[in-house]
């Protein structure tokens, strides 16, 4: 009798730790076995269904980390007490004591390329210009950097070149289609002439990308001074406001990363880190990407941009563009012996009648009090009168400049996509066609 009820104890000791087993072999085996099966499967309904493009979001946070600021000190280790909270990104800066930071030369990805001068470009670029060289420089925060842009040909910079350089073809293959360059002797012809477009000056035309992401007028300004003005510039194009109109009044210019609020709490912006890595990882999968396409997580592109950023007063916003404005006239009177150009940049809201879907994903993210803070913010930026007080400098707005435009040209409120980029070069390279025409030389008088 003990025997038996010994052996029947044990045997139902031995049914709970089978059960047991088989649970734990379910959780360790099974389950990371059916993740990979439906990992595959899922990949395989959104190749055959065409979903590829809608999921593309891994793609762009993989760019978003390349064109993120990685700070670094003089010796190019992460700056002590903020690596965590600077280690993700790609693109190496310093701190400036007179620029606040400035881009570390002769770094590249597969996205941009900085020259040995800290300019993005392909080439480096001397001091001494050569004499048949025309150099354009292009100042401003991320979107004239071209943040988001696959690569540096991508860049409205390069596709001015690239026009300016057709151009000068063009006068060579088919001069009669320009203007001459000596003025016609009878009415008739100069009548004909007159419908001609004007020629530009021969030689060389080089734009140098010379912008820095998150760069304010401040930053620019001084950039100018110490840097860009020693290689000899014919032209300087400025493509900014965003930058100013989000930096709050008592500050002079942008320092990189709120450095003071780092010092003070780095643990939470390690913490954030950390997140955001862990985030990006979630994302390589499809399972995620089609759960998050599905059932939201739509936002991210707009969480840096955000309504408390802007001005919320009059009194705020008109102290950040006196601020502004006082810097432009800086520029201007640095500049007053060569051509510049002072380009209030294009933001979404400027858009909102003809917004794509992706588009209007990022505006509903923002949310109302953004639309109408940046609204008001670029409506006050942009005063004509104000143009007038910049010598030898041509101001417009380009804050609308995609109104009527039916294709994506934002990714988020700031960052421009290839269609929207070739759409800005163009308008720029029409206004450099203009800046470096040639009239006509009066023709000589027979005695």
């Amino acid at each position: 009798m003990r025997r038996r009820n010994s052996y029947s104890f044990g045997s139902y000791r031995s049914k709970p730790r089978a059960w047991l087993r088989n649970i734990l072999l379910f959780i360790l085996i099974g389950i990371p076995l059916l993740l990979v099966v439906a990992e595959f499967a899922t990949r395989g309904i959104v190749n055959m269904t065409g979903m590829a493009e809608q999921l593309g979001a891994v793609q762009d946070i993989n760019i978003a980390q390349a064109y993120e600021l990685k700070l670094e000190d003089e010796d190019g280790n992460p700056y002590p007490g903020l690596e965590e909270s600077y280690r993700s990104g790609q693109l190496r800066v310093r701190f400036s004591p007179i620029m606040g930071y400035q881009l570390v030369p002769d770094q590249s990805n597969d996205y941009w390329q900085i020259n040995p001068q800290g300019f993005r470009d392909r080439q480096p670029i001397s001091i001494e210009k050569p004499a048949n060289e025309t150099r354009i420089f292009v100042l401003g925060n991320s979107t004239a950097f071209g943040q988001m842009a696959e690569s540096n040909n991508e860049l409205w910079a390069n596709r001015i070149e690239e026009l300016m350089a057709r151009r000068l073809q063009e006068q060579a293959n088919a001069p009669e289609k320009f203007k001459p360059l000596e003025m016609p002797y009878f009415a008739d012809e100069v009548a004909k002439m007159e419908a001609l477009p004007p020629r530009i000056k021969e030689g060389t035309y080089r734009v140098i990308t010379a912008a820095v992401p998150g760069y304010t007028s401040g930053n620019e300004l001084s950039l100018l001074v110490h840097q860009v003005m020693a290689y000899a510039p014919d032209c300087v194009v400025v493509v900014d406001g965003y930058e100013d109109l989000r930096l709050p009044s008592d500050r002079v210019a942008r320092e990189l990363g709120n450095v003071e609020e780092l010092l003070q709490d780095p643990s939470a912006h390690n913490n954030l880190h950390l997140s955001r890595r862990f985030d990006n990882f979630l994302n390589s999968y499809y399972l995620v990407k089609v759960y998050r396409h599905w059932f939201g997580q739509k936002t991210s592109a707009a969480k840096p941009f955000q309504a408390s950023q802007l001005a919320a007063d009059a009194d705020e916003l008109n102290a950040r563009l006196d601020r502004y404005r006082y810097n432009l006239k800086q520029i201007a009177r640095i500049t007053r012996d060569i051509s510049t150009v002072v380009i209030v940049q294009p933001e979404i809201t400027g858009k909102e009648n003809a917004l794509t879907p992706p588009e209007s994903q990022v505006l509903e993210a923002l949310g109302s009090e953004y639309r109408d803070r940046a609204k008001t913010s670029f409506d006050w930026i942009y005063a004509g009168e104000f143009s007038k007080e910049l010598p030898n400098t041509r101001m417009t707005s380009f804050y609308d400049l995609y109104s009527d435009f039916n294709e994506q040209a934002f990714y988020d409120p700031i960052h421009l996509t290839p269609a929207a980029q070739e759409v800005i070069a163009r308008r720029i390279y029409d206004i450099l066609a203009d800046i470096f025409a040639i009239a006509p030389t009066p023709r000589a008088t027979r005695r």
